[in-house]
């Protein structure tokens, strides 16, 4: 039993006794293993602190209702922990002997300090986490910003629950892509930067002025040939598209016209400038010394995105090449371990990877595959010879656990790469690598959205991490003159990115986040502000406090309201962190840091806290403010949000 654990504690010792009294009346030997899951807490708190619905046991153990109450209730009352037991509406509720359980959660608060919430006993997992991973073309947007937050989030939890972590960021440099983006950066000649732009702000203009480009001079083609043929109908929606592609290239030219007229006019003078493209891929991939330029242009991508993730407050340990894979040799290892294996078979003249004997419904469970998920051959090489995403994938799995010597490897990827990463998983199970299959986590997110914005990278269109923090910024600098107060850059930043990370945990992976700036910055309920300054409270509270002569605690005092619900939630810490630690779902450690900051938001505006004429009553007030600091710091850790002192 872990002993950090205070409300787990609570459950267990009722359902210790329970089992107790029970063990020679019921039925089910099995039953009395599962009772701590079947103790629930009463939808109102005048119904007391647990519960458990006596109907359902009573069938479950085959004891009428009478015996079970009786039984259960004398049995109960001799626990320390609890003051008395009442039977309502069906439910044996269990009111809690607060002066005893305050105690407990109190000291164990003040033992743990900044591990309280790490429960003992936890089975210690080396763990890496792949995340961001964005492609290195443009600057961080919206839904690598929503990435970069979850990754970061499950770094810092498994780090609190005492595992080993560590991040990597895949550089997928070896993609179509990066060759789109080195190609228009050479045919400018590679530029300088220009003073006051962050590289991959730049780049990324150039990146979409490219294929921009490109795009437009196709449709052209198509629509010559449309009207050739007399097809009027595709030749007017050709026209659209061109229409819609030349407002996205003036807005280009707004930013960058001097580098948009130059690519527009180099550009239009290749005969085939995709086959350019695909010859920089092609001739990267195999390490060819004339096109080594590609990952110069990406490392200056690279740059501007290391600083956005320093403001962010966001940490990468390792960066990966991806064409550090392929000419070390690894794809090569699993191209010629796949020709060989059972699967292998060629697919429309491709070589490929078939599931077809190996997809059963036992499979699908340990790999994680949804029931409803066609899986097709995985091609492992275009006809060209060039490798696929998902096959230099492979090897950077097996790179992840070998060098890490991971039990568990996690990839933040967005929800749009669910067949490819189920494919991975799949195909490490056929080429032997069973174990790693087993231990791969797809942790998918879904898309973000802007009210009023569009987003596409290959059009330019996009808000990015930088502008939104400078954007959150300035609006927490006016919110504070109205307040009042100012506040440094410095400070602006660290509740700007905070009001960021608490509002994307905030919301499920699994479901689409909208960004409310009028929400994100509330300091008056569930923001990352509220959070911060609620500490701020709790902490101004304890530093008044220590100029005052504390006596002893009067635990007995505790089971006065709002005390007893602080130090219930404050119990409750562990348990949640323990079972955030294995759904790995954020939003529930939101809700409840959350409930914890209303709760006692409330006991501060209306309870005598200082001036609480009680000596024994002031020193527990003081203890439960200390637990809520100590919670809601620990909390903050764990969500990447920085500790602010003041406000």
């Amino acid at each position: 039993m872990g002993s950090g654990n205070p409300y787990r504690m609570l459950k267990r010792s009722v359902s210790n006794e329970i089992s107790k009294a029970l063990s020679g009346v019921c039925a089910d030997s099995e039953l009395l293993n599962r009772l701590e899951d079947m103790i629930e807490e009463p939808p109102k708190r005048e119904f007391g602190d647990l519960s458990i619905h006596l109907a359902k046991l009573s069938k479950l153990c085959g004891t009428s209702l009478d015996d079970l109450v009786n039984l259960l209730t004398s049995s109960l009352e001799k626990l320390d922990l609890v003051e008395k037991v009442v039977v309502v509406g069906g439910y044996l509720n269990i009111f809690v002997d607060y002066a005893v359980f305050s105690a407990q959660v109190l000291t164990t608060i003040t033992s743990y300090g900044d591990k309280y919430g790490v429960v003992d006993g936890h089975v210690r997992k080396r763990v890496v986490v792949e995340y961001v991973s964005a492609n290195p073309v443009h600057p961080l947007h919206l839904g690598s910003g929503r990435n970069a937050v979850l990754g970061d989030f499950l770094y810092r939890l498994n780090k609190f629950v005492g595992n080993e972590v560590q991040r990597r960021y895949y550089v997928n440099d070896v993609g179509l892509q990066a060759a789109f983006l080195a190609y228009g950066y050479s045919k400018l000649g590679f530029p300088e930067i220009p003073p006051g732009m962050k590289p991959d702000h730049y780049l990324g203009l150039i990146y979409a002025a490219t294929t921009t480009i490109i795009d437009i001079l196709k449709l052209r083609r198509s629509l010559k040939e449309a009207e050739a043929a007399g097809d009027f109908s595709r030749a007017n929606e050709l026209r659209g598209e061109i229409d819609s592609l030349m407002g996205d290239l003036a807005k280009l030219a707004e930013v960058i016209p001097n580098e948009v007229n130059a690519l527009s006019e180099k550009i239009a003078g290749e005969e085939d400038p995709e086959l350019e493209v695909l010859r920089i891929l092609r001739g990267y991939e195999r390490g060819e010394p004339e096109y080594l330029f590609v990952r110069k242009v990406c490392s200056k991508v690279i740059e501007g995105i290391r600083e956005t993730l320093e403001k962010m407050n966001v940490g990468i340990d390792v960066w990966d090449w991806e064409s550090d894979l392929v000419w070390e040799g690894r794809v090569s290892e699993i191209l010629e371990k796949a020709s060989s294996s059972g699967y292998f078979r060629l697919h429309k003249g491709a070589p490929a990877l078939f599931f077809d004997e190996l997809l059963s419904t036992e499979l699908r469970r340990r790999l994680r595959i949804p029931e409803a998920l066609e899986v097709p051959p995985l091609i492992l090489k275009r006809s060209d010879g060039t490798t696929l995403y998902t096959t230099r994938d492979i090897a950077y799995t097996l790179k992840k656990f070998e060098e890490f010597s991971a039990d568990e490897v996690i990839n933040v990827i967005a929800i749009e790469q669910t067949l490819s990463q189920a494919q991975l998983r799949l195909a490490l199970y056929a080429l032997g690598y069973e174990k790693e299959a087993e231990n791969l986590i797809h942790y998918s997110y879904e898309m973000v959205n802007l009210p009023g914005a569009s987003m596409s990278g290959r059009r330019g269109r996009y808000v990015t991490v930088d502008e939104l923090l400078e954007r959150l910024s300035e609006m927490v600098k006016n919110l504070m003159r109205e307040r009042g107060s100012e506040v440094s850059d410095e400070q602006a930043l660290k509740i700007a990115r905070s009001a960021i990370k608490y509002m994307i945990l905030s919301v499920s992976p699994s479901k689409t986040l909208t960004i409310d700036l009028r929400k994100i910055l509330d300091l008056k309920q569930n923001s990352g502000p509220y959070i911060q300054y609620t500490y701020v409270r709790a902490r101004s509270v304890l530093e008044k406090a220590e100029s005052h002569q504390l006596n002893a605690i009067d635990y007995g005092k505790a089971g006065k309201e709002p005390v007893r619900t602080l130090i219930l939630e404050l119990s409750k810490f562990p348990e949640v962190v323990s079972e955030v630690a294995v759904s790995k779902q954020p939003e529930d450690l939101i809700a409840y840091a959350n409930n914890l900051a209303t709760i006692f938001n409330k006991f501060y505006e209306t309870e005598p806290i200082l001036r609480e004429p009680d000596e024994g009553f002031r020193a527990l007030k003081i203890a439960v403010t200390h637990g809520v600091s100590v919670v809601l710091r620990n909390f903050m850790e764990i969500c990447g949000m920085d500790v602010l002192e003041r406000i």
